[in-house]
């Protein structure tokens, strides 16, 4: 039993073995409230829920009060999504917090729906007007070719070492452990057993190399001239850094992973509370740096904007139309010949799904990740 003072509850929590899980859970929830709470300013401005509304009408009072019914709602969720993942591990039984954490997600996910809902009977129709520009984009230089190389550098370097010291590593050791720290997974000194983990890493590097790529030579332009032009190209530098950063934490990730074999007692299992908060650190940091630059640099410093009057009067949007948003979320427009397109809902790009290459690139993405673990399961049952 649990005691009932609140301080001794959370003391006795932290005992137990699955306490990094609890951890793992939670703090994803307050990540997951705070950047909610913060999307409504997010967007274009003249982008609200998903819905293209003319700048004005964020300053209104049915406008404030869709954000208050919003906010609200994922406060609420999130609160709960705690206090089930509290009383999943005072009760034993921690895969029910789960439940807490799919949950919240479902909430806010709904409470974005039902804000979106109210929103649509205030939708405008964007400026038929369209800026080009006349000049290649910039191509980024050497700098950025550097960068691009630094991940895989990374992961081949690792692979190197590996082979060379290739005999210290067990004939076979533990992968996976359950939420009592107890070993339920085994992988093998093999080709796949070691080296499964580096290809998924290459895989997802490879993926946002591409994407990253796309970002900076395949997205559509909004704006051409002014400080508009300038905000939307510094966001685009932007989403290419952040993808860039991921990509060396990735690497990082599975470039040690094949080195937990090493360790002098592979039975157990390993504190993962330092790497846990280290993510959420930098993913933490990685958050700060999109919310100040909002979407296509929407909160960046727009002092001498030729075009606040006109918007005022019609807006822009980001060039899709409405209707080929599926609740928001999901662009499908076979008539658009983008392959990436702004998100509505967060910060970045998202896909459009109505081009083939778009389900070509999921495809490759999904055969990236999923065939070396397939080749390591079957390698480590000697098939």
């Amino acid at each position: 039993m649990f005691p009932h003072n609140p301080a001794a509850l959370v003391a006795a929590i932290a005992a137990k073995p699955f306490a990094p899980v609890l951890m793992a859970m939670l703090l994803p929830i307050a990540l997951v409230a705070i950047l909610f709470h913060l999307l409504p300013n997010l967007t274009r401005r003249d982008i609200f829920f998903a819905v293209t509304v003319v700048p004005a009408f964020r300053q209104s009072a049915e406008a404030r009060d869709i954000v208050r019914g919003f906010r609200a709602a994922v406060w609420i969720q999130s609160v709960v999504a705690v206090a089930v993942v509290f009383a999943a591990f005072i009760l034993g039984r921690p895969l029910l917090a789960l439940i807490g954490v799919f949950g919240q997600e479902a909430g806010v996910i709904f409470a974005f729906l039902r804000a979106r809902k109210r929103t649509m009977p205030h939708a405008a129709s964007p400026s038929v007007h369209r800026e080009a520009a006349l000049v290649p984009r910039p191509a980024g230089g050497i700098g950025f070719a550097l960068l691009q190389i630094g991940p895989f550098a990374i992961l081949a370097a690792s692979a190197i070492y590996i082979r060379l010291i290739w005999y210290r590593i067990p004939a076979r050791f533990p992968i996976h452990w359950d939420l009592y720290g107890n070993p339920n997974g085994w992988s093998t000194r093999s080709f796949m057993g070691i080296y499964g983990f580096w290809l998924i890493g290459v895989g997802i590097c490879a993926f946002m190399e591409i994407f990253a790529y796309g970002i900076l030579h395949w997205t559509r332009q909004i704006r051409a001239t002014g400080a508009d032009a300038q905000n939307e190209a510094h966001f685009r530098r932007v989403q290419f850094g952040v993808l860039i950063a991921l990509e060396y934490f990735f690497a990082l990730v599975f470039n040690g992973i094949p080195f937990t074999a090493l360790s002098p007692h592979p039975n157990q299992a390993p504190n993962v509370v330092p790497f846990l908060l280290g993510t959420f650190a930098f993913i933490g940091v990685l958050v700060a740096i999109l919310v100040h630059t909002g979407q296509g640099g929407a909160n960046l410093s727009r002092a001498g904007s030729e075009s606040d009057i006109a918007e005022a009067a019609r807006p822009v949007g980001d060039r899709t139309p409405d209707q080929c948003w599926r609740a928001g979320m999901f662009y499908v427009n076979p008539q658009d010949p983008a392959i990436l397109v702004e998100k509505r809902f967060g910060i970045g790009y998202t896909l459009n799904f109505g081009r083939p290459a778009a389900w070509l690139l999921i495809a490759f993405i999904i055969a990236l990740s999923v065939v070396p673990i397939v080749l390591a399961v079957l390698t480590a049952h000697g098939r």
